[in-house]
C-alpha cells in the first residue's frame, strides 16, 4: 500500500471517529420523545412509555432481537456466555418508529447497579470480537442524559438482496439497574463508505430514547422497588436444580449459540411474541434443556396470539426428511390448571448421529414437552427438552410433570 492511500485511509478513519464522537456531545438539545421528570423503576413502565411508538408490524417484529440474546450481536462472541445479559430478569425489546431513522431497536433490563456495570463493561470488550463479514469502525465512549456506556459503528457486507454493505450503530449504556441496548442501521453501496448522517441522527434518537425512560440525569435512579408483576415472577421461577442435574442458567462457559437447543428451535415465531412485551425470561441446560417466559401484554387478545404463536411450531425444521417422529400421538392438547387454561405440546425425535465435531446442539434423541397457557393479559410459555432414554413416554410424563411445578409456582396476574 503506497503512503498517499495510508494517509487517506488514517484521515477517513479519523473523520469517523470524530462525527461519531460529535453525534454524543450535544447533550443540550431537547428530547425527541417527552422526557419524564423521573426514571422508570419497571419494565412495565418502560414498555408503557415507549407503546406509542412500537412498530407492531409483525413482518418487522420478527427480526427483533430477543432479551435473552447477547448485548452487541452484531459480532457474536467465541464463548458467547461473556456477553449475556443478566438471566432471568425483567426484561423488554422493540422496534420503535421514529423520524430520521428507518429502524430503532431498542432493549432494556432492570436489573442490579453492579450488574449492568458489568454488562456494559463486557460489551465493551466484545467489541474486539467482530470477524468475518462484520467490521468495526469506532468504539467511543456513550454519555448521556445520565447514561453512561459505549456506541459503536460496525459495518457488513451483504446488508441488502442487492448486494448492498450496510453499516450499524450500537449503544449499551446504564444508568443505576437500567441496563440498554439501542441500536438501527442502513444500506450503503457496496465498496464505499456508510453515509455518516443516520449514524449521528441514531445517536440523537438513541439519547432520547433513554432519556424518556430515565428521566433527568440531575436525579438518581431509585432502586426498583416495585412489586410488579414481571419482579414477582422473576422471583418465583425455581431454582435451575429443580429440573435435574448439574442445571444452570445457560449459556456455560465455552457453549456457543443456541447450543441449548436439543432440537430445532423455531426464533421466527418467538420473536414475534416476544417483541414489544414486559417479560421475564431465563434459559437454563444441563442434564436437561429449559426455556421459561412469562410475558405481560396490553390486552387479552394479543397475550393469547402470543401464546398461540409460541406452541404454533411441531418440531419440523430443515432436516425434516432425516428426522422420525416416533412419540405416541404427538400435537397439541388442551390443558387447564388452576387459573390458567392453553394447550400442551409433546413430541420425541431420534435424529441421525451428527457430524463430527459439532458441539452441544441437536442431541440425537429428544423429548420435547411445551406449555403454552394464559390467564387474563399474562402468557407463559415453559419448554422442556430432555434425553428419550429406551421409553419415549416415560421421557415425556418427566417433561411435562416438571413444567406443572413451575406453572404451579408463578403467579397469576393481569
Amino acid at each position: 500500500m503506497d503512503l498517499a492511500r495510508r494517509s487517506g485511509l488514517r484521515v477517513a478513519a479519523a473523520a469517523v471517529v470524530l462525527l461519531f464522537t460529535l453525534g454524543t456531545l450535544d447533550q443540550v438539545k431537547t428530547p425527541a420523545l417527552p422526557m419524564s421528570e423521573r426514571s422508570a423503576v419497571s419494565i412495565e413502565e418502560i414498555a408503557e412509555r415507549l407503546r406509542q411508538h412500537l412498530d407492531d408490524d409483525p413482518t418487522y417484529a420478527s427480526y427483533v432481537t430477543r432479551p435473552d440474546t447477547p448485548l452487541f450481536p452484531w459480532c457474536w462472541p467465541e464463548d458467547v456466555e461473556t456477553r449475556m445479559p443478566p438471566a432471568g430478569v425483567p426484561g423488554y425489546s422493540g422496534r420503535l418508529l421514529l423520524p430520521d431513522v428507518d429502524e430503532l431497536e431498542v432493549r432494556f433490563w432492570i436489573t442490579s447497579p453492579q450488574a449492568a456495570g458489568r454488562a456494559v463493561a463486557a460489551a465493551r470488550r466484545g467489541t474486539g470480537e467482530c470477524s468475518g463479514e462484520d467490521a468495526l469502525k469506532s468504539v467511543t465512549d456513550f454519555d448521556r442524559w445520565g447514561w453512561r456506556g459505549m456506541q459503536t459503528l460496525t459495518t457488513t457486507e451483504n446488508w441488502t438482496e442487492d448486494g448492498d454493505s450496510g453499516a450499524r450503530g450500537t449503544v449499551v449504556a446504564a444508568r443505576g439497574g437500567l441496563l440498554a441496548e439501542v441500536s438501527w442501521g442502513w444500506p450503503f453501496a457496496a465498496g464505499g463508505e456508510p453515509d455518516l448522517r443516520p449514524l449521528n441522527q441514531g445517536v440523537a434518537l438513541a439519547g432520547s430514547v433513554l432519556a424518556a425512560v430515565g428521566g433527568v440525569s440531575a436525579r438518581p435512579v431509585p432502586a426498583p422497588t416495585a412489586r410488579t408483576a414481571s419482579v414477582v415472577v422473576a422471583a418465583a421461577l425455581p431454582p435451575p436444580a429443580a429440573y435435574g442435574k448439574e442445571m444452570a442458567v445457560w449459556p456455560l462457559p465455552g457453549d456457543t449459540p443456541g447450543s441449548h437447543e436439543r432440537v430445532c428451535a423455531d426464533p421466527f415465531h418467538e420473536q414475534i411474541a416476544y417483541a414489544g412485551a414486559p417479560a421475564a425470561i431465563r434459559r437454563l441446560d444441563g442434564e436437561v434443556s429449559v426455556a421459561e417466559g412469562v410475558l405481560f401484554l396490553p390486552d387479552e387478545q394479543s397475550a393469547e396470539q402470543a401464546r398461540s404463536e409460541l406452541l404454533g411450531w411441531s418440531g419440523w425444521c430443515s432436516s425434516d426428511d432425516a428426522e422420525l417422529i416416533y412419540s405416541v400421538n404427538p400435537g397439541l392438547e388442551p390443558f387447564t390448571r388452576g387459573p390458567w387454561t392453553g394447550e400442551i405440546r409433546t413430541f420425541a425425535v431420534r435424529r441421525p448421529d451428527p457430524p463430527s465435531g459439532l458441539k452441544g446442539a441437536l442431541r440425537r434423541s429428544v423429548a420435547h414437552v411445551a406449555l403454552g397457557m394464559r390467564h387474563g393479559t399474562t402468557m407463559v410459555y415453559l419448554r422442556w427438552q430432555g434425553p428419550v432414554g429406551d421409553d419415549p413416554a416415560a421421557a415425556l410424563r418427566t417433561g411435562r410433570a416438571a413444567l406443572i411445578r413451575t406453572l404451579d409456582r408463578l403467579p397469576a396476574s393481569g
